[in-house]
């Protein structure tokens, strides 16, 4: 999820940074212990989960931490429900930065999902490990049950988040859970992942490169929901989503009055932000970052937040509960993963006084960087290069990280495929006969002669959180990837 930018750029103040003593687990039964073979500071407590009570999976679970140095990042993995020794392994990276992805387990995608009272769970009939083995993890360090040691610095970049990942990856399917080592394996996540998942694919590719005889992450694809790529874009996309009916809807919801104003500043916002990707000075970005929000994006999320408020994430619905994020689930899966009973059953260190959907010391780290005013276009591009396949879906009622600015960003990459993308015609798609949106993909070959897509499509009448939105659809786009790279 990615926050509001009133949080990134309108002088957060910093609170005091969630820095945990590191407590072994020893004697907390059932933990193993596995030792990266490259690095003494990496290492995987982990340990299976037999409570079904906790979350109904319907097939095995296993949760622990990955520690690195004095950093401590909490992962739960779920075996796919089908054919666990031959499925996928996929990854998913909420956003934010600073958002856990308990946010996707719990309210999309996950084999169980929160319930309305916030006591419990439900099997979720549509979660992503029907035909897949699935880990979610609260990256980077100091987000939800990940923790810093004291005086260890917060994770402030994605690229330094990337590192830890790769690193959790490589013992994760070598001496974890060895049956890994060679399966396909995708990075997925939404918003800011946009961010997260080319960086840490980019990651991944690069060290297989640089050191063919460690392990070797098997990396196949990524594919990311509305994520946030291309600040400058997504700036631009705000007044498409907002002045037009392009995202489906009867009317457009702003007047012809805000219109105009919008359109009046986008040029100075789009000039300073191409400023800031040329020359990623944090003033200077953080510069862009003040006139696109006063111009533009200002505007509409000024108003978003809080009850009876706009909301950002689906442009169709109003705000419903009395915070920035919109969704009373959010609560809900914030009072359940802070129960005693489900704390126990986490082994969560005792020190870790409380979980929290959300780390706001994790996104002041990053605005610090300016890490959030780049794009990630390059490491996309970097992909596509070296024969990942790579997809963003869209959920076209989003104006957070709207459909027009991830289409304005993916057409103007400069790569193979380039032309024959921008002059495809939107094509529709369907799923039980039923047309639920449109795509673009284009195959194109590599240098060294293997065959990659690239793909943008959508899911009409979905939101920011599309598995939510659209379960039904989401399940079968996945599917559709993860067995033809397509949705043709």
């Amino acid at each position: 999820m990615k926050f509001p930018v009133s949080l990134l750029v309108a002088g957060a103040v910093a609170t005091e940074y969630s820095q945990i003593p590191f407590q072994e687990t020893p004697g907390v039964e059932g933990f193993q212990t596995y030792q990266s073979q490259y690095s003494e500071e990496h290492s995987i407590r982990i340990r299976h989960q037999q409570n079904d009570t906790l979350c109904d999976a319907r097939s095995k679970q296993y949760t622990g931490w990955l520690d690195v140095g004095g950093k401590h990042l909490f992962f739960w993995y779920f075996e796919s429900q089908d054919t666990p020794s031959e499925d996928p392994l996929l990854l998913w990276l909420t956003g934010g930065p600073g958002g856990s992805s308990m946010i996707g387990l719990l309210q999309e995608l996950g084999p169980c999902l929160i319930n309305e009272h916030g006591n419990g769970t439900v099997h979720n009939k549509y979660g992503w490990s029907k035909n897949a083995n699935i880990i979610f993890v609260d990256q980077p360090a100091g987000v939800g049950f990940s923790y810093v040691d004291k005086d260890i610095p917060l994770p402030a970049t994605s690229f330094t988040a990337a590192e830890d990942m790769h690193r959790f990856l490589q013992l994760l399917t070598s001496d974890v859970f060895p049956d890994l080592r060679h399966r396909e394996f995708h990075i997925t996540g939404e918003s800011y992942a946009g961010h997260y998942v080319p960086a840490l694919g980019a990651q991944i590719v690069s060290q297989n490169q640089l050191y063919p005889k460690r392990t070797q992450v098997n990396l196949q694809s990524i594919f990311v929901g509305n994520g946030y790529v291309s600040p400058l874009d997504t700036a631009f996309g705000y007044w498409e989503t907002l002045c037009t009916t392009n995202p489906g809807i009867e009317s457009p919801i702003f007047n012809q009055t805000r219109c105009d104003i919008m359109a009046n500043h986008l040029p100075r916002c789009m000039d300073l932000t191409r400023v800031c990707y040329n020359h990623p000075d944090v003033e200077i970005c953080q510069a862009a970052n003040k006139v696109c929000w006063e111009g533009v994006i200002e505007h509409y999320d000024g108003e978003s937040g809080g009850e009876g408020g706009r909301n950002r994430f689906d442009i169709t619905h109003p705000c419903v509960t009395p915070d920035d994020l919109c969704y009373k689930e959010i609560s809900n899966l914030n009072k359940y993963l802070n129960l005693p009973w489900v704390v126990e059953a986490l082994a969560v260190p005792k020190a870790v006084a409380n979980y929290s959907v959300i780390s706001e010391d994790i996104a002041y780290a990053f605005d610090l960087t300016a890490d959030g005013a780049i794009s990630t276009q390059p490491q996309v591009l970097y992909l596509l290069d070296n024969g990942i396949d790579v997809l963003f879906y869209q959920g076209n009622l989003d104006l957070a990280c709207n459909t027009a600015g991830n289409l304005q960003w993916a057409n103007s990459m400069a790569w193979k495929g380039q032309p024959a993308f921008v002059a495809q015609p939107k094509k529709p798609w369907k799923n039980a006969g039923k047309e639920v949106g449109w795509f673009k993909e284009v195959r194109t070959e590599t240098r060294s002669g293997r065959e990659t897509t690239f793909a943008m499509g959508t899911i009409d009448g979905a939101g920011h959180l599309v598995p939510y939105d659209k379960p039904e659809e989401a399940l079968a786009m996945v599917g559709k990837w993860l067995s033809k790279r397509s949705f043709a």
